[in-house]
């Protein structure tokens, strides 16, 4: 679907994966696979660290909270206020915009399972993360952890 244009980036992304062969057969090939399909528009949190693109394997965390109604800028504050402590594994943290509201995710670059571990656990160590979380679970309806590796045509690569 073309929008208004007030999402240029949008009209363009739709364009381009319309007019990409491999993307389409890739489409075409999950058609029978494919029960439920949901999208999202989201927005990048401003404050998230800018994710360098050095990709050398590993693993990617996805988090999806789902937050209750209404606290979306309280979760935005309580995580500008820490997101340093976790700056080197950071990719991406965004919100929905359309699509699931109040839905955020966060990604999270790994070596392995064991640099996730130790990462984890260095944050644990500042007072800070414990506050954090002190703040923000209450905020939480449900939350989902998926670790996986970047495909080959994923602009995480």
């Amino acid at each position: 679907t073309q929008s208004t244009g007030s999402y240029p980036s949008l009209d363009e992304t739709a364009s381009l994966l319309k007019s990409h062969k491999a993307y389409q057969e890739y489409e075409l090939s999950q058609v029978e696979l494919v029960r439920r399909r949901n999208q999202q528009l989201c927005y990048e949190f401003s404050f998230w660290p800018e994710y360098k693109d050095d990709y050398d394997g590993g693993i990617f965390e996805f988090r999806t909270y789902r937050l209750k109604p209404g606290c979306l800028y309280e979760w935005g504050n309580s995580w500008a206020s820490v997101i340093n402590l976790r700056r080197d594994s950071a990719v991406m943290g965004m919100c929905s915009q359309i699509g699931q509201m109040y839905t955020v995710h966060h990604i999270w670059r790994y070596r392995d399972l064991e640099h996730r571990r130790e990462a984890r656990n260095k944050a644990w160590e500042n007072g800070q993360w414990a506050d954090l979380v002190v703040r923000t679970v209450p905020l939480i309806k449900g939350l989902d952890v998926n670790i996986t590796h970047a495909a080959d045509w994923s602009p995480l690569r």
